[in-house]
C-alpha cells in the first residue's frame, strides 16, 4: 500500500466531481490505484476498488489536483487546470460512469413523461456564510424567467440543499434537501438538461455530458475582488454541451440562447 499515491481536489461537491474524472483517467488509462482524500465517497464508487477512500485532508498529500493556483490562466478551463496540476498534459475525459440504484425515484420522474430539467436551489455562493462571493450569486428573476420559458415542455424538479435565498414558481418537483448524493447522481443520470448557476452543477452535468443552462452574474464578472472576477463563463465551462446566458443581457438574447436549451 506504501507505494499507492494519494490525490485530492478542493473539498466541494463540483471539486470531488472534478476530481473523479482525473481519478478515472489514473485508474483507467495508467492502470494507477489511489488513495482519495474526499469528503463525498459516493463519486468515486464507478471506479470501483482501484481506490481507496480516506477523509479529507490538505495533510500529506502526493497529488494536489486543484485548479486554483492557475485561476488567473485565461487560456485553461477550471477542469483542465486540475488535470494539469496532477500532472496530466494530454486530453482527460470528464465523465462519471454511473450505475444508478434508486429505480424507484428514477421511474417517479420518468412516468410523467417529459424531459427533465434539474434545477438548482439558490444558496449563498461556495456555501459561504460570511457573504464571501456573494455577487458570484446572479439574479434570480432571470432564472425565473428561463423556467417559465421551458416549463410547459419539460418536468422542473428542484435539486440542492441548505437554505434557499430565493424561491422559484413552477418548480414540477421540489427534491432539495431530500435526496442524498447517490440519489442525487441517480436522478442526474436520467436528466436531459440542468438549469443553474456557477456551481456544482456546472461539473455535474458535464460529467454526465447532458446539457446545461447557467445563468451568470455581471456583478461577479465586475468584482474588485480577483478571485472572484476571474470565475467566468469561459474558465468553468469546459465542454460544449453547456451553455450560459448572463443576468444582465437583454429578454432577446435570454431568449434565443433558452429556445436552443434541450433542442
Amino acid at each position: 500500500m506504501h507505494n499507492i499515491k494519494s490525490i485530492r481536489c478542493g473539498q466541494g461537491l463540483g471539486d470531488s466531481l472534478y476530481l473523479q474524472s482525473v481519478c478515472r483517467y489514473f485508474v483507467k488509462v495508467k492502470k494507477q490505484r489511489l488513495k482519495v482524500a474526499t469528503s463525498w465517497p459516493d463519486i468515486f464508487r464507478p471506479l470501483g476498488d482501484m481506490v481507496s477512500i480516506i477523509p479529507f485532508t490538505r495533510q500529506g498529500i502526493d497529488i494536489v489536483a486543484h485548479y486554483t493556483m492557475r485561476k488567473g490562466i485565461k487560456e485553461t478551463t477550471q477542469f483542465q487546470d486540475c488535470c494539469l496540476q496532477a500532472g496530466i498534459h494530454g486530453p482527460v475525459e470528464m465523465k462519471l460512469d454511473w450505475v444508478p440504484t434508486n429505480h424507484r425515484l428514477i421511474s417517479g420522474l420518468k412516468k410523467h413523461g417529459k424531459p427533465i430539467v434539474l434545477l438548482q436551489r439558490p444558496r449563498n455562493p461556495m456555501g459561504r456564510t460570511d457573504g464571501f462571493g456573494k455577487e458570484l450569486m446572479p439574479d434570480c428573476n432571470v432564472i425565473q424567467s428561463v423556467i417559465n420559458s421551458i416549463k410547459h415542455r419539460a418536468l422542473i424538479v428542484q435539486v440542492g440543499a441548505g437554505q434557499p435565498i430565493f424561491e422559484f414558481a413552477g418548480v414540477d418537483i421540489d427534491l432539495s434537501n431530500k435526496t442524498s448524493v447517490s440519489d442525487l447522481l441517480d436522478i442526474s443520470s436520467v436528466a436531459d438538461g440542468f438549469l443553474g448557476y456557477c456551481s456544482f452543477m456546472v461539473p455535474l452535468a458535464e460529467s454526465f455530458g447532458k446539457p446545461g443552462l447557467f445563468v451568470w452574474s455581471s456583478r461577479g464578472l465586475r468584482s474588485i475582488e480577483p478571485f472572484i472576477a476571474r470565475i467566468t463563463p469561459r474558465k468553468i465551462l469546459h465542454c460544449n454541451t453547456s451553455s450560459y446566458v448572463m443576468d444582465n443581457w437583454t429578454q432577446e438574447q435570454i431568449t434565443e440562447v433558452t429556445n436552443g436549451f434541450l433542442l
